[in-house]
């Protein structure tokens, strides 16, 4: 009969990796920073999108949209009016994805860019092109990128196509944005 601690050593040793240390890091990290000082005259939203799975992943260039949807970036915006009285009802931006009439998604993988490990992505886009920041008060903010597939069995086709894209979302920590009235 075998010692316990040669019983333990054999299971490392059969089961790959079993002593390597398991990580729950999500495959990418997206931050989101302001850049009110820009040379385009108004705040750009400047995000980053990093890869820290360990291996090379693609990812289609995202836009920046007012909704979510796969492969792209999503501002979500809180507004609290600086008048109270004058405060905003949300309006939706009436954007639909549905993903009907795109080509196979393993064809649009071959036009995504390549994220190397421990790669950063950088996307700057005006402000103006999520929200209307000219209203003065406060707005917090916060970036989510959704990964490219809408369901599981395009995550398969890439899988078995031996594409390595991230899965689900990814969201940035809030960051805050005050616009005040002009004095008279």
């Amino acid at each position: 009969m075998l010692a316990p601690r040669s019983l333990a050593l054999m299971a490392l040793l059969l089961v790959p990796g079993a002593w390597a240390k398991q990580s729950n890091k999500p495959d990418l990290r997206v931050t989101a920073t302001l850049d009110a000082d820009a040379p385009e005259q108004q705040p750009i939203l400047v995000v980053h999108i990093i890869n820290q799975s360990g291996h090379a992943l693609r990812i289609p260039e995202p836009p920046l949209l007012c909704k979510a949807a796969p492969g792209a970036l999503s501002l979500q915006v809180k507004f609290s009016a600086e008048d109270p009285s004058g405060q905003a009802q949300p309006v939706d931006c009436g954007l639909e994805v549905d993903g009907s009439g795109l080509p196979d998604i393993r064809e649009r993988a071959k036009q995504w860019l390549l994220l190397k490990a421990g790669q950063d992505y950088q996307v700057r886009r005006p402000l103006a092109m999520g929200v209307d920041a000219n209203i003065p008060g406060t707005y917090d903010l916060w970036v989510v990128y959704d990964g490219p597939c809408a369901n599981d069995s395009e995550i398969e086709e890439l899988k078995d196509a031996g594409i390595a894209a991230p899965s689900g979302r990814f969201q940035s920590d809030k960051l805050t944005y005050k616009m005040s009235k002009p004095r008279e």
